[in-house]
């Protein structure tokens, strides 16, 4: 196999448009949607599938032009327009889509996205959504950790580790009264052994 052949003009194009593409469509998404990080074949297929959407879209955009305007604009002006600019508004609306619950069963009808915007539990009970409120995380030796779960905190997880960071801690009387820690402290706590999260809705604008 020659190489020097390899990287061409119109190599690089076959790429932008079959693969770049679908990958930019994927990176603006992945702005709005909490997900694990997928398998390499999974973004190769996803990417190829994006880039061939976003070429149909394309094609719908400028079929409407006259081929007058079509030259007036420019072959390299409509190549950056679909590789870049086009791909980039997909991607935002498949994001804004996907974080708002939109139209989501259309998209599972024709298997998009390929990796699901969200995988775990976790990630669905602290993802985009989750309002601030108090949470009771117990561990399976009994022990509890009472905490608010607000803007400045913040939850993670992944294949090898998870912690949740509470930006307040509260101590519980036997009465079931909640009262902040004085000093007023935060907690970065292992999620390791947790038996379960709990969280406490408010009754009455409590």
């Amino acid at each position: 196999m020659n190489f020097n052949n390899f990287f061409t003009p119109d190599t690089f194009d076959f790429f932008a448009k079959y693969l770049v593409a679908g990958y930019i469509v994927m990176i603006v998404r992945a702005r709005f949607i909490v997900s694990e990080r997928p398998k390499a074949t999974e973004i190769i297929v996803e990417a190829v599938i994006l880039s061939l959407i976003n070429q149909l879209v394309f094609q719908l955009v400028v079929w409407p032009l006259s081929e007058q305007t079509v030259e007036r604009i420019g072959p390299r002006a409509l190549f950056f327009a679909e590789v870049l600019v086009l791909s980039s508004v997909i991607g935002l609306i498949l994001g804004a889509n996907l974080s708002r619950g939109w139209n989501r069963a259309v998209l599972r009808r024709l298997s998009l996205p390929v990796i699901q915007p969200i995988q775990r539990a976790h990630d669905f009970a602290f993802g985009n959504n989750r309002q601030p409120g108090l949470v009771i995380v117990r561990y399976a030796d009994g022990t509890c950790v009472y905490g608010y779960f607000g803007p400045a905190s913040l939850a993670a997880s992944d294949a090898n580790r998870s912690d949740l960071f509470l930006e307040r801690l509260y101590s519980v009387d036997e009465a079931g009264q909640w009262s902040e820690t004085h000093p007023l402290r935060g907690a970065l706590i292992s999620l390791t052994d947790v038996r379960s999260i709990e969280f406490l809705e408010s009754e009455g604008g409590d």
